[in-house]
This record gives structure tokens, C-alpha cells and sequence, in this order.
């Protein structure tokens, strides 16, 4: 029907004149049931068009097993897109970063040791190629060409960061053609020339990535791409959070001084992220070193990311304009000669409660056979290993004795987290890239049961430490011996049924699952906080909300209120113990800029 003219003054469609101007959102972060309102804010900001990373993780969760429903229903998604007017920038993956566990690849393919990731190796793209069979057939159907609303399909992203193979990227155009997409084909990289030639593609249109560096990103396109206009794939108008570092908003007036300076400059801008919206369940990734990325023989700096993508956007989590939003509408309108209008923030549709009592217990330790069945091994075995993709991996042996002289247990090429227990008592806490504690044990009996629940905390989604498998990657070790003969218990988490929950209390120190009941007003959002308690996860009417952790800065869940009846059950899954009174509070309001409390990094040892 039609197709995206690029010409070096500016684009065309349907042979008229189009201007792009467009914001990320993706589908995979937001209730399906509040796609609409979204969408419709980011219509009467001024955008033409909505970018959408596609996550092959999700979509993929195990090799051969695809999911396009409910809220990963992509082709819902890009018709209401459509019905709202916006044209879409669809980024199918296979890699996409965007904070998220393994930077969207699938766990499972960090089951074959051989693998190369992001290149030309056969077995990589045989795997690419099954999953764009399914993905195509979902997509395809809405290109422009076809009468649809997308417009433009991405290839990768921001290689030019990360490798050299210019055969990867024309692989996957290739594979992409001839599946049907006849579309033009784009690339997002960082603004030097370096990223921009090794991360391009013929005949693609090239864009770049930064913060507020209009001018300097733009002479650095020009001067790559000089018969085509300017376009910024990301416009950061906010970044992400980590755990255990204060949350950081960008100031406003540099951004939309930076957003008007690209528009002067003929730039197609997209906002990343226009809306944010949540790292639900175990998505959420991590990083490496910040500015350390790419330093020669440094070792990684794992940095796990907070479970809201917030990101300080122009839109909130729960959806409702920031100052943000309006101060860059006022700019957009400003530029195309529209009239001024008021800023006009619809009413709030969130609701505070009274606090939860969650007065059931069910314990870990009492609970394992309802969770997993145990696999049995010499040498402690990575979650992949055992086809787990997230959550926990419990790990126990015996240690023999008698061992009068205690010895220090040592976890070799441990991810991310461990609670440490001896005979089902709490001894301590390892983290990764954290100092090993000083945590002996002395065995003057026979034996003792050496307990420890390792938490994959997301796999590092960028740069050089990608490939991050999870589990006890080496082995244990009590003084200089190694540990053997160890039974492992995979707990994704993923079904909660079959607990035994009962009125008492769990064993101190140890970890297990709470729970509560609540009333609400359907449809109205709420936050969850939970004052006093340490680290977990929370469950909502069976809806995994995702990870909290006192070490800041992010105290509150969201809620979507679509998720809610009038009568509503809360689980909480935490690993150390609960607050006072094991009470959750329901808050009209998140708090994500919390105090930062680096105590909490690793509860000491006892």
C-alpha cells in the first residue's frame, strides 16, 4: 500500500510530506489494558509514531515454545497503535539491551557452551532464523506495505558498540527480506563514526543514540550520512535505575532545550523511553562497569537494575504525564506552529489502603517439594545447566567431620546472590563482585548440612560481559577442599501452587513465603511497600510484580489496577525476614528516590 520515502530533504508516505516524530513504548512493560491511554497521550503530545523494542526472551521463553498473548500480544499492540493514528518503529531483536535480562536474548542458549552470541555463527542465526518464522508471521501482515501502520523495521541494536561482523547484520536483514519485510530497514547506534560504520547496514538508514548532545550527534550523522535526514533512535530523556545507587532525574530545562535544539536541526527524534512502564517478573537485567566497561583486565562490576523503568520519562510508570511531558510538548508545538496549549494532567486513578496483614507463613525449607524436584550431581551444576532460565537454585551437600578448626567456606564464580545456612540456620550473605565475607565453620560432630540459595539477580544486558550464565559457576570450596556430591533444587518461581501456608512463624533467618488478603476499588492503581522487610518478591492475585530490596533506592511496586478485585490476595517470597508485624503497605503514590543503605548490600554473618 505504501512505503517510507527517505530523501535527503526529508521524508515522504503515501507521497505526501511526513514528519517523524516519535516515542518508545513497549508493549511488554504495560497491561495490555492501558496500551490505549497511552498511546493516546503520546498522540496529543504531537508524535506520529511509537517505537517498540520485540523481546525474544519473552516470546521464546523456551527453544520452540513462542507466546504472543495478553500483554506480549505484539499484533494488538501495533493495531491500536494504528487505530490511534501513530505509525510504528518496530526493533524485532534479536538483541535489544534495553535493561532487560540478557539484553532480550533468550537464557536457553547459554545451554551450548559453543555458541557465539551476536555474530555470523551458524548455530546463533539457525536459532534467529526459527524464531523470525514465528515472529514474521505475527508482524508482517502489519507493514505499511501491507496496509498496516509499521513503517520501519530495525536491524539489531547498537552493534557498532559491541562488534566488527558486518556479515551478522546482513544476515539478519537478509533473513528479514525473506520473511516479507519490505519496509526500509534502520540501525541505532552511539554518535562517534566508529559505532556508526561498524554498527550500519546498506543501504539502511542510519540513526544514533545520546543524551542531550544534539549538535555534536547530528554533525557526526551528517558527516556519515549526509544524503539522508538526521535520526535520533534514542533521545534519553531519563535513564535507568540500579539497585544500591541513588536514583538520578535528568533536569528538565536541558532536556527540552536538547529535544528543540534536535527538532532546529531537521532531526526525526525519538524519545527513549516516551513511557517506561515495569521490569515485571525477573525481566529486569543488569550491567557491568559504568565507566569501566571496556577497561583492559578489569573485572566486571555487577549492577543489577531496580525492578520499575521509571526512567524519569516523560510518562510515569503508572502512566500519567510528568512536567517533563509537557515542557517538551510545549517545544514540539512551538516548532510545528501550533497554538499553546495548557498543561492539562488527567485525574489520578490510584487509591491508598489500609495496611495488609500478611499472617500466613509457608517456609522455603518446609516447601520444597511443592516448588521443584532435586537433581543430583559431583560439582554444583548453572542454572542453565538444570533448563532454568530465573529465579532461585538451591544448592546443599554434607560436610563431614569431625572438624574441630573452623574453616572458611568459599562460593567460586558465584551469580549473583547467596544466603549461606548451616543446618537450616542463617550463617550469611555472598554477592558477586562483592568481598568474600569471613564466614567459617567447624564440624565437631559427624556432619552438617550446608545449605545455599543462590538468586539470579538478571543477566548483564550490555557490553563485553554478556554471556552470564547464573548459579555456582566453579564450585564450593571449605578451607582449600572442594565440596562434593551436591543435591540442587531449581525454584523459578514461576507457579506458587501447592504451598502449605499456616498461621505460625518461619525459623529465624530462614526464607519463606507470606501471605494476606485485601480489599480494593477495581481499576484503581496502588504501590506496594514493605517497611521493615529485607529482600523478595512480591505477588499480586498471582501476578509476579517483581523485586523489592531495602538497599534502595526504590521502595514501592506498582500495582496496575487492572490487576485488582474487590477481594485481592498478596504473596511475598522474603529471603531474611519480614517487618514488624509482617505488614505491607498499599500507597497512592511510589517512592523511588529512597535513601541508599549499603549495609543492606550483604547482611552480616552470624
Amino acid at each position: 500500500m505504501s512505503r517510507l520515502q527517505i530523501n535527503p530533504d526529508g521524508l515522504a508516505l503515501d507521497g505526501q510530506p511526513f514528519y517523524l516524530a516519535s516515542g518508545s513504548l513497549h508493549y511488554f512493560r504495560i497491561l495490555p489494558e492501558y496500551w490505549a491511554e497511552r498511546l493516546a497521550l503520546m498522540k496529543d503530545f504531537g508524535l506520529t509514531a511509537v517505537q517498540t523494542y520485540v523481546p525474544w526472551n519473552l516470546h521464546e521463553p523456551r527453544p520452540g515454545e513462542f507466546d504472543f498473548s495478553g500483554i506480549l500480544d505484539l499484533g494488538a499492540f501495533v493495531r491500536q497503535a494504528g487505530e490511534a493514528g501513530l505509525k510504528v518503529l518496530l526493533r524485532p531483536s534479536p538483541y535489544i539491551c534495553s535493561e532487560c535480562d540478557f539484553g532480550g536474548l533468550p537464557w536457553w542458549l547459554l545451554r551450548d557452551p559453543d555458541i557465539a552470541l551476536r555474530c555470523a555463527d551458524p548455530d546463533f542465526l539457525d536459532a534467529v532464523g526459527r524464531y523470525y518464522d514465528r515472529l514474521c508471521d505475527v508482524f508482517v501482515p502489519y507493514l505499511s506495505t501491507r496496509g498496516g501502520p509499521i513503517i520501519m523495521v530495525a536491524v539489531e541494536n547498537e552493534y557498532g558498540s559491541y562488534g566488527t561482523d558486518k556479515d551478522y547484520l546482513t544476515a539478519l536483514m537478509d533473513m528479514l527480506a525473506e520473511r516479507g519485510v519490505d519496509v526500509p530497514f534502520y540501525t541505532a547506534d552511539g554518535h562517534g563514526l566508529r559505532w556508526l560504520r561498524l554498527g550500519s547496514v546498506p543501504g539502511g538508514w542510519a540513526g544514533v543514540d545520546y543524551r542531550i548532545e544534539s549538535a555534536e550527534a547530528i554533525a557526526h550523522l551528517r558527516e556519515f550520512q549526509p544524503d539522508r535526514p538526521p535520526l535520533i533512535c534514542e533521545y534519553w530523556s531519563g535513564c535507568a535505575s540500579h539497585w544500591g545507587e541513588p536514583f538520578k532525574p535528568r533536569d528538565i530545562p536541558p532536556v527540552a532545550k536538547a529535544y528543540r535544539e534536535a527538532l532546529e536541526l531537521k532531526g526525526q527524534v525519538n524519545f527513549y523511553m516516551f513511557g517506561g512502564g515495569t521490569n515485571f517478573g525477573f525481566f529486569g537485567g543488569a550491567n557491568a562497569n559504568g565507566t569501566d566497561q571496556y577497561t583492559p583486565g578489569a573485572p566486571p562490576m555487577y549492577r543489577p537494575l531496580v525492578t520499575s523503568y521509571n526512567v524519569d520519562a516523560l510518562l510515569s510508570e503508572d502512566g500519567r504525564p510528568t512536567a517533563k511531558y509537557y515542557a517538551c510538548r510545549r517545544e514540539l508545538d512551538e516548532y510545528m506552529g501550533r497554538p499553546p496549549r495548557p498543561d492539562d494532567p488527567p485525574p489520578s486513578h490510584a487509591q491508598s489502603l489500609p495496611p495488609v496483614v500478611l499472617s500466613q507463613c509457608a517456609p522455603l525449607f518446609l516447601n520444597l517439594d511443592a516448588l521443584s524436584r532435586p537433581v543430583t550431581a559431583a560439582v554444583p551444576r548453572r542454572m542453565e545447566q538444570l533448563d532454568q532460565g530465573y529465579g532461585f537454585l538451591l544448592y546443599t551437600a554434607t560436610l563431614r567431620g569431625p572438624q574441630e578448626e573452623p574453616l572458611q567456606i568459599h562460593i567460586d564464580g558465584l551469580r549473583d546472590r547467596a544466603t549461606v545456612y548451616v543446618d537450616g540456620q542463617f550463617r550469611g550473605t555472598y554477592m558477586t563482585c562483592q568481598p568474600e565475607p569471613e564466614f567459617k565453620i567447624a564440624v565437631p560432630g559427624d556432619s552438617c548440612r550446608l545449605d545455599i540459595l543462590v538468586e539470579n539477580m538478571g543477566r548483564i544486558c550490555y557490553g563485553r560481559s554478556l554471556r552470564d550464565s547464573k548459579g555456582i559457576l566453579s564450585g564450593v570450596r571449605w578451607g582449600h577442599a572442594f565440596v562434593y556430591h551436591w543435591q540442587m533444587r531449581p525454584l523459578p518461581l514461576d507457579r506458587l501452587t501447592g504451598l502449605a501456608f499456616g498461621e505460625g512463624d518461619a525459623p529465624s533467618g530462614q526464607p519463606a513465603f507470606y501471605r494476606g488478603t485485601f480489599e480494593a476499588m477495581p481499576g484503581f492503581d496502588c504501590f506496594v511497600r514493605l517497611p521493615g522487610w529485607v529482600k523478595g518478591n512480591v505477588w499480586v492475585n498471582g501476578f509476579h510484580l517483581g523485586r523489592y530490596w531495602n538497599l534502595g533506592p526504590q521502595e514501592t511496586l506498582y500495582v496496575p489496577g487492572a490487576l485488582l478485585s474487590r477481594e485481592n490476595e498478596i504473596v511475598v517470597f522474603e529471603l531474611h525476614s519480614p517487618g514488624p508485624g509482617r505488614a505491607a503497605e498499599l500507597l497512592d503514590h511510589p517512592v523511588l528516590d529512597g535513601p541508599i543503605r549499603p549495609e543492606c548490600m550483604m547482611p552480616g554473618v552470624v
